[in-house]
């Protein structure tokens, strides 16, 4: 799994490096559900998931460190992502959860990002609010605490 996250810590925008990395990626998976696939409901897995396919549901990993969810360019979930460490290169109708987060070229993602560290490369595309860990979740707490503090 170090691998996989070492391969994406430089954003390179030249795609044909990307292809390359989310190909190397894939063939480390675990687990793969390949382009031409399309799966209802939610999956819980360990490991490596590699996603060039449809998910219409939710995609959780299993409670631990070692769990990596990597949403190729062919993929689209639809559905939320719960996991350690995200890469995206596909669609995301959804939030994210994430520890490290990584959204590549081509990256689209409808939804929340709640993330510690964070890598954007520019031509990714996001409609959605950026939450890190530590930033309230509640709105409502947030609004009294800048009540207390005048």
């Amino acid at each position: 799994m170090t691998e996989i996250l070492r391969q994406f810590t430089c954003m390179d925008t030249d795609m044909g490096s990307i292809d390359k990395r989310l190909l190397s990626s894939r063939q480390m998976a675990d687990t793969r559900i390949d382009f031409e696939t399309s799966i209802r409901g939610t999956i819980e897995f360990d490991g490596i998931f590699y996603l060039d396919g449809a998910l219409d549901g939710d995609l959780k990993g299993k409670a631990g460190d070692k769990t990596t969810a990597v949403i190729g360019t062919r993929g689209r979930l639809t559905g939320n992502l719960h996991c350690r460490n995200a890469v995206v290169a596909g669609v995301v109708f959804g939030d994210i959860h994430a520890h490290s987060l990584e959204l590549l070229a081509g990256a689209r993602v409808l939804g929340d990002l709640y993330y510690e560290t964070l890598a954007i490369d520019p031509a990714a595309e996001i409609n959605g609010s950026f939450i890190p860990s530590d930033a309230p979740t509640n709105p409502s707490n947030l609004q009294r605490d800048e009540h207390a503090s005048r």
